[in-house]
């Protein structure tokens, strides 16, 4: 491995990322959020223990956001979010810091 590839591997900044407790009832989901090294918050909500042939009535919700999209603004996860899992009080606080630590490169 060359010093620039090396450079290169070491500069790389870990990605946020917050599991969050599901609300009653969809405690077969895990759902997380953060702020990714893309520089976009994200936000995903599967359902891993599903089985499509032993329950093929029942389609799980999914959401996965910031994949795709630049989403700046942590408020547009967290609503996203909010009817599955409990949101505490100081995680929009603490998403903002994530970004300011790594801010969007203009």
């Amino acid at each position: 491995m060359d010093s620039a590839t090396s450079r290169d591997l070491r500069e790389k900044e870990p990605m946020s990322l917050y599991t969050l407790i599901p609300k009653p009832g969809f405690d077969r989901y895990t759902i997380q959020v953060g702020w990714s090294p893309h520089r976009t918050y994200v936000a995903t909500l599967v359902d891993f223990t599903w089985d499509p042939v032993t329950e093929p009535d029942r389609q799980p919700d999914v959401i996965h956001l910031g994949r795709i999209e630049t989403i700046l603004d942590p408020a547009e996860v967290l609503s996203a979010l909010e009817p599955y899992a409990d949101i505490p009080a100081d995680l929009p606080a603490r998403l903002r810091a994530d970004q300011a630590k790594h801010p969007v490169r203009r």
